[in-house]
């Protein structure tokens, strides 16, 4: 009777890991966007993708980029000036995907971006920056959460690989609304 048992909770478990065979599929890669008025910011994403026994499914994704920016001169009457920005952005996203056969899927995702932007700014006048008006520096921050989506296409070239190609934009209101457009790349694996 212990050897039917075993035997039959070796059968089930064998059977129930070949029905959820090849629904989940995990990637990451470079995820790259541009902000508006600033430069390029750059970084990772994750997504994660759910299928059953549809040509619908469900995907997740997770972006992280950051990015610097520097300045320092001097003007005709040899002031000086320096400026430094810092940008950090995550999105969380999720939507459906759509299977159009063995290798290509198209996905559309919505949700949350939060955008977290940091700058500092110092003038010293040439002649008096020892003196309380010659000298100023102020340092700024601003976080900004949005709405944010992104569309891509998923590829299954072989086996139980994936390549995901995407767009991810948002508006981050920052002093004002910036917008932050992006793509991703990624490679995943599904099991």
């Amino acid at each position: 009777m212990k050897k039917l048992v075993i035997i039959s909770v070796m059968i089930l478990s064998v059977m129930s890991g070949s029905t959820l065979a090849d629904n989940h599929t995990l990637s990451a890669g470079y995820a790259q966007s541009k902000v508006q008025d600033f430069k390029n910011i750059k970084g990772v994403n994750l997504q994660y993708r759910y299928e059953w026994d549809s040509p619908v499914s469900v995907v997740g994704s997770f972006s992280y980029m950051k990015g610097d920016w520097a300045d320092s001169h001097r003007d005709e009457a040899d002031d000086f000036y320096r400026q430094q920005a810092d940008i950090k952005y995550y999105s969380f996203l999720a939507g459906p995907a759509y299977r159009l056969n063995d290798y290509i899927s198209f996905y559309g995702l919505v949700g949350i971006s939060h955008t977290k932007a940091k700058g500092d700014y110092e003038w010293r006048n040439s002649v008096g920056a020892d003196e309380s008006d010659g000298y100023l520096s102020e340092s700024v921050s601003k976080k900004s959460t949005d709405f944010a989506y992104a569309a891509g296409v998923i590829i299954n070239p072989w086996g139980n690989m994936s390549v995901n190609v995407g767009y991810e934009g948002t508006k981050a209101d920052i002093y004002g609304k910036h917008s932050v457009n992006g793509f991703t790349v990624g490679v995943g694996y599904r099991f």
